[in-house]
């Protein structure tokens, strides 16, 4: 049987593996997304009379989220978690003291 000690530190870490998997997979995204973004703009600007880098606003854009996605997977360690943690502990102890109904 875990303790609730033992039992956080196992939620903890997976649900952190979890955020990094989803970060992992958001960049492999963006990556091939905008790999193909750029090609197009290149080869419009190549073969066609356009001259406007609009691939620079979706890969602005998306490279912003990508990059909060990447500070709360990695460099925030985990504070959101142990936050949400802290919200359900409370709520427990505030289930506890009510009377039964």
């Amino acid at each position: 049987m875990l303790t609730a000690e033992e039992y956080k530190r196992a939620e903890f870490d997976l649900t952190l593996a979890d955020l990094r998997r989803g970060f992992k997979i958001h960049a492999l995204v963006f990556a091939i997304v905008m790999t193909g973004l750029i090609t197009l703009n290149a080869l419009l600007w190549a073969f066609t009379d356009g001259d406007f880098p609009w691939a620079v606003f979706p890969l602005v854009g998306w490279g912003i989220g990508l990059t909060f996605h990447y500070l709360d997977a990695y460099r925030r360690e985990g504070r959101s978690i142990r936050a949400r943690q802290d919200e359900v502990e409370a709520y427990a102890e505030r289930l506890k003291t009510k009377e039964p109904v």
